[in-house]
């Protein structure tokens, strides 16, 4: 799955490092978050949303195949490249992806930037599930984090480690230095994550 992914997100002439960058990081805040449970009290939801069992088609696997294919929509501009993004994802031909999951997928893709979700503005959003929805909002909320982790698209956060203090998540990039840049973006893109996970995020 993740070579056909590849093979689509390259059809559209992607930054193919960044994409990869971000991918890397969000897969990582993914597991760090799900070993300190927080995936099962995120905001508004007793527990993580549960995909039917398909190797293709877990949250982790969407987060990937979203990550991967977030910027493709540079291929017409800058200027609301995440809707375009949307909309290519959409009416591409994905072998081994249900249409569900392919929804899913572009949703993601769409909100790694500017505004929220909202079901009174974005018809698409409104039509999915309520479970859909929220599976949206957090897999969405960690791309967006880890995309600011990349800002400078220099792949200077090597590595994540996360930790629990109360209700807040202290976040540790390593190395640490030469990440300035990455700090500002990161701790701006987070406030979608603490939103959706209902706690305060400290980079360390």
């Amino acid at each position: 799955m993740r070579d056909t992914i590849l093979a689509l997100a390259r059809r559209y002439d992607f930054e193919e490092g960044h994409s990869l960058q971000d991918e890397r990081l969000a897969l990582r805040l993914f597991d760090e978050t799900a070993r300190l449970g927080l995936h099962d009290r995120a905001a508004n939801s007793p527990e993580f949303p549960q995909v039917p069992p398909n190797p293709t088609e877990s949250p982790r696997d969407l987060l990937s195949c979203a990550a991967l294919l977030h910027d493709i929509g540079y291929v017409k501009g800058y200027e609301a490249h995440h809707k375009t993004a949307f909309r290519l994802i959409m009416a591409a031909e994905i072998p081994r992806l249900s249409p569900r999951a392919q929804a899913l997928v572009a949703h993601i893709a769409r909100y790694h930037r500017s505004s929220l979700p909202d079901s009174a503005k974005h018809a698409a959003f409104a039509a999915l599930s309520s479970e859909n929805q929220m599976l949206v909002c957090q897999l969405g909320a960690i791309l967006r984090f880890a995309d600011g982790l990349d800002r400078g698209h220099t792949n200077a956060v090597e590595d994540l480690r996360c930790e629990l203090d109360g209700d807040r998540l202290i976040v540790t990039l390593l190395p640490g230095v030469g990440d300035e840049v990455e700090r500002w973006a990161g701790a701006k893109k987070a406030r979608w994550f603490e939103s959706v996970f209902g706690m305060k995020v400290s980079l360390m």
